[in-house]
């Protein structure tokens, strides 16, 4: 096990409050110094449980689903588990990869971190980071208008949790050249 800090977390979903209902987790390790990308995370979750256990639907998320590809939607809502699974499953992964304090990033914290602590939560089951440590992707990207921002959300990558989380990884990389080695 090496020693980590950073974690790109993106989650796909059914809804968009706080207690949204989850259908996919994925989460990358990456090296914010040495640019480099590590150990890679991702389950789809089945909905039914994630319902089960508290989560939300809305009207409007699922109706984008529908509009979405038969690859996006498959990608997401096919092979789902538990979500107590998942989320056990995330928490170990992340101990086993990482023996320092974990800082997890979402594109917003409030969106992707927000919505899986509250799981968390909800299924009586540790966070496993300290909510001091969370990082905002989203913030950093639009406090660096002048880096090109453009994720592909139609391609074949579209909706895949650890495709976004590699690409936004790539973004913060591209932000900190242009910036000569700080985000900000």
């Amino acid at each position: 096990m090496t020693q980590c800090f950073d974690l790109m977390v993106d989650v796909e979903t059914v809804g968009t409050r706080a207690d949204a209902a989850m259908v996919s987790i994925g989460a990358v390790f990456f090296d914010l110094p040495t640019e480099t990308i590590g150990a890679r995370f991702t389950k789809n979750i089945h909905l039914a449980t994630a319902v089960r256990d508290g989560g939300t639907m809305d009207a409007a998320t699922v109706l984008w689903w529908l509009k979405q590809s038969d690859v996006a939607r498959g990608r997401v809502f096919q092979g789902g588990i538990d979500i107590k699974e998942v989320l056990n499953d995330l928490a170990i992964w992340i101990g086993n990869n990482c023996s320092g304090d974990v800082r997890p990033w979402g594109n917003s914290a409030r969106f992707d971190l927000g919505i899986l602590s509250s799981a968390f939560e909800r299924n009586h089951t540790p966070v496993p980071w300290k909510w001091w440590n969370e990082r905002c992707f989203r913030t950093v990207r639009n406090l660096n208008p002048q880096v090109p921002y453009k994720p592909d959300e139609k391609g074949e990558g579209a909706h895949d949790p650890t495709v976004d989380c590699r690409f936004q990884i790539e973004h913060l990389f591209s932000i900190k050249r242009y910036r000569n080695g700080d985000l900000f």
